[in-house]
């Protein structure tokens, strides 16, 4: 699992899941955590898992460390944004040539739509230059630029919905990226393509039936993924100098 959120938040929604699953008639899938992002991708570029529940850019990664397959994503794209405090004239951020030379904040160097791409976006095509910090998950980027840490941070449009009502108050996004496939469930190679398709179907099933389920991971309205089509055009955007190894 990717670390977006704390271990237990990810453990609370992500067990219904897989409690659902089981009971549905599935062997029984352990949920393993790693403590960040950087642990995360050392265990899927060593093909330690069977499945991995990944960002968009870490799935280019994984299919050419191991050659992982995608099996599910969300049919919403996934959207990068640049939130900042909806604060008085005074301190609130209107326009992004207002952040040059400021302190961003970002969950970690590898995720995908809150930073990896958000980074490139605002130097390449924006020309700023800026600080990052780099604070491990969504939900400390956010809290963080409410308290001021930084002038502003990434996440990403689903993780924003989220978080409680009051705490989307108080941030505005400033800037959006273009829309790119959300977050998948991929699959090693050595998981033969029977179990997978057992795999998909299941979890398809499940949420269609128990839509909560859904809405808790953050795949609401689930549909089979295809590398070639949804990811590989990933390869083109020259993230690679923005990656953090």
């Amino acid at each position: 699992m990717v670390p977006q959120f704390p271990a237990t938040e990810i453990h609370a929604t992500w067990s219904k899941l897989l409690d659902g699953l089981k009971k549905d008639g599935l062997p029984e899938i352990e949920l393993v955590f790693a403590k960040d992002i950087t642990e995360f991708e050392s265990q899927f570029k060593a093909g330690q898992a069977e499945l991995i529940y990944c960002n968009p850019y870490h799935m280019v990664m994984a299919k050419k460390a191991q050659g992982y397959t995608p099996l599910i994503r969300d049919s919403k794209p996934l959207t990068g944004i640049l939130v900042a405090t909806t604060g008085s004239a005074h301190d609130g951020i209107k326009e992004l040539s207002e952040l040059n030379g400021k302190t961003l904040l970002f969950p970690s160097p590898n995720a995908f739509g809150a930073s990896l791409y958000m980074r490139a976006l605002l130097k390449r095509e924006k020309g700023l230059e800026f600080t990052t910090k780099y604070v491990k998950t969504h939900s400390n980027v956010i809290r963080g630029v409410v308290r001021g840490e930084g002038q502003a941070g990434g996440m990403v449009n689903a993780t924003l919905l989220a978080e409680t009502p009051e705490l989307q108050q108080k941030v505005k996004v400033i800037y959006e990226t273009p829309p790119a496939p959300p977050h998948p469930i991929a699959a090693h190679p050595r998981v033969d393509a029977s179990t997978r398709e057992a795999i998909a179907a299941a979890i398809l099933g499940h949420i269609k039936t128990h839509k909560q389920v859904g809405e808790d991971i953050q795949m609401p309205n689930p549909v089979r993924a295809d590398y070639f089509k949804d990811y590989k055009p990933l390869e083109n955007l020259g993230l690679e100098a923005f990656l953090s190894n």
